[in-house]
């Protein structure tokens, strides 16, 4: 008898164990909330302290998300962190969360992978999506389904890969050039009407055709930022555009999206907002994208060797004040305006900035970075093609 009341005893005690281990297990199977995506989010990017609350939700982490960037309200101050979550829609949020736990992570465009459905994405998250891949946040090529709703095993299953890629993955060190110099193009304003400064105007069909050629041929887009591992990878090339026309928004952004390139524009900052110039939004959106980097080209664009040390400063400190308030990325290069520097110019240069660009024939900097070629109207296919070889 004492057998049979032992052996119940522990079927007993097995059940119970059971039911108490499922009573908090996760079913991976159900949708992923808003909020439980936030959470889920922060073994990438821990939270932290500050930030304005939602209307409908005063959860710090979402607070600290918000003032990254890393997530975005519904209208009306509210973030319905109830609601299920899309698959484009996480992704973007693990992108975003990803850049600011580790902002030297390396996107390397010729490691994209396409998707069979990859024209259910939407246009403002396909690229971000794209450069997911190219760090193996996913890995394969069959059917994303970016539009359906996304479970907490498959947002667990991209938190892993994307903790890998922070880990694991190809990282540039900022300010440190490497063995190899790739060519850094300059380029001002893509299908501006043509004025008597023919240098600065490249129209949309030849710019296309040039990005094309450099995606065709298997050309690796780098940053500034990035030039550190320029020989670790496939034909590097570096692709700037100086004083921010708003013509880099509506003209080269759509085409670089196209080819999935990388540019950095030279942000002239006072001129943010202004007519003819690129908005705060069009700035958070190109740097969102992954696409775009913003950095400084000054605050005011002057003959930088006319100014004075603490005008200088300014410059330089006032600039990255403003574009980081846009982009909350730190701004970390410089491209002098009319390739003007000297001791005095790049001693501050060096205080506030990693990297620094002069403009075509200008010299080799202390800071060591190459001259840019200046891309223009009067560039032909033939030169512009000689400059790779």
């Amino acid at each position: 008898m004492k057998k049979y009341i032992s052996l119940f005893l522990c079927v007993v005690f097995i059940c119970t164990a059971f039911v108490s281990v499922n009573a908090f297990a996760v079913d991976e199977n159900k949708p992923l909330t808003r909020l439980e995506a936030v959470k889920m989010l922060c073994e990438i990017f821990p939270s932290g302290e500050g930030g304005e609350i939602f209307s409908d939700t005063d959860d710090a982490d979402v607070a600290y998300y918000r003032k990254f960037g890393i997530v975005q309200g519904k209208g009306d101050n509210t973030f319905d962190p109830d609601s299920p979550v899309k698959t484009e829609d996480f992704l973007l949020m693990l992108k975003r969360a990803l850049d600011a736990a580790c902002p030297d992570l390396v996107y390397d465009n010729q490691k994209i992978i396409w998707h069979y459905d990859q024209n259910v994405i939407s246009g403002y998250a396909e690229s971000q999506i794209a450069f997911l891949s190219s760090v193996g946040v996913y890995n394969n090529s069959g059917y994303l389904n970016a539009d359906k709703i996304i479970s907490v095993g498959m947002a667990s299953y991209y938190v892993k890969l994307a903790k890998y890629a922070k880990n694991y993955g190809l990282k540039s060190e900022n300010g440190n050039l490497g063995k190899k110099l790739p060519p850094v193009l300059m380029y001002h304003v893509i299908d501006y009407p043509v004025g008597p400064y023919e240098y600065l105007f490249v129209t949309s069909e030849d710019f296309e055709a040039q990005i094309k050629y450099l995606y065709d041929n298997g050309y690796t887009f780098l940053f500034p930022e990035e030039l550190s591992v320029a020989h670790l990878v496939k034909k590097p090339v570096v692709i700037t555009f100086d004083d921010g026309n708003e013509q880099t928004y509506r003209n080269a952004f759509p085409i670089l999206k196209k080819y999935k390139a990388k540019a950095t524009l030279y942000m002239v900052a006072d001129m943010i907002d202004t007519y003819g110039y690129c908005t705060s939004s069009q700035l958070r959106e190109m740097s969102d994208s992954g696409v775009f980097r913003i950095n400084s080209h000054t605050l005011t664009h002057p003959y930088l060797t006319d100014l004075t040390s603490e005008e200088i400063e300014r410059e330089f400190a006032q600039a990255n004040d403003k574009i980081y308030s846009i982009t909350r990325r730190d701004v970390t290069s410089v491209a002098f305006p009319y390739g003007y520097f000297d001791e005095k110019v790049l001693l501050q240069a060096k205080r506030y900035y990693k990297t620094a660009f002069g403009v075509n024939k200008s010299a080799r900097t202390p800071m060591r970075v190459p001259s840019r070629y200046t891309v223009d109207g009067t560039l032909d296919m033939s030169y512009f093609k000689s400059i790779f070889e």
